[in-house]
């Protein structure tokens, strides 16, 4: 695959987390937050709409991608949780614990891997 359709990806991916950060925080918008953010308690693993779309999302991602550009997705899967987890609360100082967003980039990049693995296993 093309490598142009990752910076699409990418741009595409950043412009929407800014707006949708916009939305939520300046404009009160919680519609996505079961996606994006586990739940008040910061738990990762009570909120499955969360944990599921973390990996369906990253494992298709790595399905469609694969091997090709793994070391930037590495770098937008860290990027992307870490902005996620210091916007959690629409405050950078007041965040979640630290041990949850390890987890979730973590388990992304298996996702993703898992993801790039099985396209090179079919293909």
């Amino acid at each position: 695959m093309n490598t142009i359709y990752f910076y699409m990806y990418l741009t595409i991916v950043i412009l929407s987390t800014f707006t949708f950060t916009f939305l939520r925080c300046i404009h009160g918008l919680t519609y996505f937050d079961d996606f994006f953010y586990p739940n008040p308690n910061n738990d990762i693993f009570s909120n499955k709409i969360y944990l599921s779309s973390h990996i369906a999302i990253n494992f298709a991602i790595g399905y469609l991608f694969g091997f090709e550009v793994i070391l930037g997705m590495l770098v937008k899967i860290a990027i992307f949780e870490v902005y996620l987890y210091f916007t959690e609360y629409c405050d950078v100082f007041k965040t979640g614990k630290l041990a949850y967003l390890i987890i979730i980039v973590i388990l992304s990049l298996l996702s993703y891997t898992a993801g790039a693995l099985t396209k090179l296993t079919f293909t």
